[in-house]
């Protein structure tokens, strides 16, 4: 019995020994990237499989696809991949322009995404369920975007959407409850049932074109305080549009029908100046994006009249200064391309085949032992 004890306490010293080597490798292997620069349609699956040169699907965390055309099948296949952070499919197309339902949805580590560059539409619930989704890039060739395609992205702060985007579907972004800015595009003439709900609002601004806010379009929107209405017609408000929010129109003073909004969620408020105008979202197209070297360059100018101007200079050119970098900004969400910087990667908590196998054996072994002494004590 006491070799038996010594024997064990050295399997038990071995396997101390071991075991954090082995969780170390196991953590050296995650945060694999795999690029597919082409592949034939339906067959996304074999090209990633090949790409990816062995490594472990659970050890993926970018996957970035610069050729090709995906279909139905071939998002099926992203999805095979369980651990990506961060999807890169803005060098291929989508069939026909269009991200099929439920494409890429409920992904749990997925922290960005770029659209393919012919998107025209996102299908309904297409990515729905991204609650670790932090940024997507849209390319400025979308149109419609589908009932639920981004409900549950919870992260998400602010979706760049192009100003020619012509249908927005019910709910589309209900749930999104970091969401804290909004432009609508000028040919939306409704607001979608649920399209806002839950969202992180502080105020809204809306022209003369919306005709129609639906049932709960702006619930539970618990920040939001402020409508901004630019029309002298009041559009038709259901009585739960702002359900559980204590929200103020603001309009101008002769506009019509107002009054019948009013509630218990809803005043009015008839200040808008005849100055106060509606400034409809502009195009997502914008001038190619400058290069390294011109960025840093301006950067250099900037700084050397900054140095030399006077005050009243100065303020001038800081007005300036966010007019261009607002401008750059509309230039990047329309330009993101795979050298953008990869989120950090999450610290990887499971353990190898290996380390498993040593605590089997140790757990294994420990069971002996009791169970021999035991029945020795019986004895």
């Amino acid at each position: 019995m006491r070799v038996l004890m010594l024997i064990m306490a050295v399997i038990m010293l071995f396997g101390f020994v071991i075991l954090p080597l082995t969780v170390d490798v196991a953590a050296e292997e995650t945060g694999v990237s795999v690029t597919v620069t082409e592949f034939e349609t339906g067959k996304l699956s074999e090209a990633i499989e090949k790409a990816k040169d062995g490594a472990d699907l659970n050890t993926i965390t970018k996957l970035a696809v610069s050729g090709g055309v995906m279909n139905a099948s071939d998002y099926s296949a992203v999805c095979g991949y369980p651990n990506v952070e961060y999807l890169e499919l803005a060098g291929c197309e989508t069939e026909n322009g269009v991200i099929p339902e439920n494409a890429v949805q409920s992904r749990n580590q997925l922290t960005y995404i770029s659209l393919p560059s012919n998107t025209e539409t996102i299908g309904a619930r297409a990515f729905s369920g991204n609650r670790k989704l932090l940024k997507i890039s849209i390319p400025a060739t979308l149109r419609v975007i589908g009932d639920y395609a981004f409900e549950g992205c919870e992260n998400v702060e602010e979706f760049a959407i192009p100003a020619e985007v012509s249908s927005i579907g019910t709910g589309a972004f209900s749930d999104c409850k970091a969401l804290k800015a909004f432009s609508l595009p000028e040919a939306i003439t409704v607001i979608p049932d649920y399209c806002f709900n839950k969202c992180s609002f502080t105020e809204m601004h809306f022209g003369p074109q919306v005709e129609k806010i639906g049932e709960g379009a702006f619930s539970d929107c618990y920040s939001l305080s402020d409508v901004y209405y630019y029309g002298d017609k009041a559009p038709e408000v259901s009585d739960n549009s702002f359900q559980n929010v204590k929200v103020t129109i603001h309009t101008y003073e002769d506009g019509e029908g107002f009054d019948g909004l009013t509630n218990n969620f809803v005043s009015i408020g008839y200040d808008l100046s005849e100055d106060s105008e509606y400034i409809p979202p502009k195009s997502a197209e914008t001038q190619p994006a400058q290069t390294s070297s011109e960025t840093e360059s301006e950067t250099a100018e900037a700084e050397d009249v900054s140095e030399t101007e006077d005050a009243a200079e100065t303020e001038a050119s800081s007005e300036e200064t966010v007019l261009s970098e607002d401008a750059a900004e509309t230039e990047a969400a329309a330009t993101e391309s795979v050298t953008e910087a990869v989120p950090a990667a999450a610290p990887a908590n499971s353990f190898s085949g290996i380390s498993v196998l040593i605590i089997a054996v140790l757990c294994a072994a420990l069971a002996v032992t009791v169970t021999l002494l035991v029945v020795n004590k019986k004895k």
